[in-house]
């Protein structure tokens, strides 16, 4: 290829080009395709030999999405979908299945608000993992995880969490609550997490299941972009 020629590549996939060794392909959770190869690397044949991969990949993640497909519209809030509506008070109408907010960052701000109440309650009920306080809880909205926790005990908790179903959201923050001990993921910690949450490989893969149900959904995305 002539330098400043643009390449010809399938919509919903992005070319990066880098100094690595070999071309690297990763299905993304909203079903585009992410390459990164070397430069002047032959970007058709190595999706050519890859389609079928790329194909059942693409299945395997449409699979997981199924229970949001066509709702990508409405709000996922503690497990359900609620339809967001304007109005001048942040609301929860559980009968109708709305969700009132005069604007975006308001109901970031109030999500935000309700989930950190929530992990701070939830918190005391597991005074063995909480007896070395957090130093700091913060909600934000992290790109690639749930929640993290720091050497020095800050703890965040990704906004994302208020979405899911209660037995989840309990979940991560048992899975949190444990790195006060254990500041990393080795069999203690594990050990840790199950006798608090014996459920914890069903509630992982779960975990992974709601992640791309939400990379999926117009109104998460909205929220992540709001500032």
């Amino acid at each position: 290829m002539s330098r400043g020629a643009k390449e010809s590549v399938p919509d919903g996939t992005t070319v990066v080009r880098k100094a690595v060794r070999s071309a690297r392909l990763q299905v993304r959770p909203d079903g585009t395709l992410r390459v990164v190869a070397p430069p002047s690397f032959d970007i058709g044949g190595v999706l050519q030999r890859n389609a079928a991969w790329i194909e059942k990949r693409r299945e395997e993640l449409n699979r997981l999405a199924a229970e949001g497909c066509g709702k990508e519209d409405l709000l996922l809030l503690h497990g359900r979908f609620y339809r967001p509506v304007p109005g001048a008070r942040f609301a929860i109408d559980e009968a109708r299945g709305t969700v009132t907010c005069p604007s975006v960052p308001a109901l970031r701000k109030n999500l935000s608000r309700m989930l950190k109440e929530e992990v701070l309650d939830r918190l005391e009920t597991y005074p063995d993992l909480n007896s070395r306080r957090p130093g700091r809880i913060a909600v934000k909205m992290q790109k690639t995880r749930w929640g993290s926790c720091s050497t020095l005990g800050n703890l965040n908790i990704n906004l994302r969490v208020i979405a899911l179903p209660e037995s989840l959201r309990e979940y991560v923050v048992v899975h949190e609550a444990a790195h006060f001990r254990e500041q990393n993921h080795s069999k203690r910690f594990w050990r840790l997490v199950g006798d608090r949450y014996p459920g914890y490989r069903a509630a992982e893969a779960e975990l992974r299941r709601y992640w791309i149900i939400l990379e999926r959904n117009r109104v998460w995305r909205t929220l992540q972009d709001t500032r």
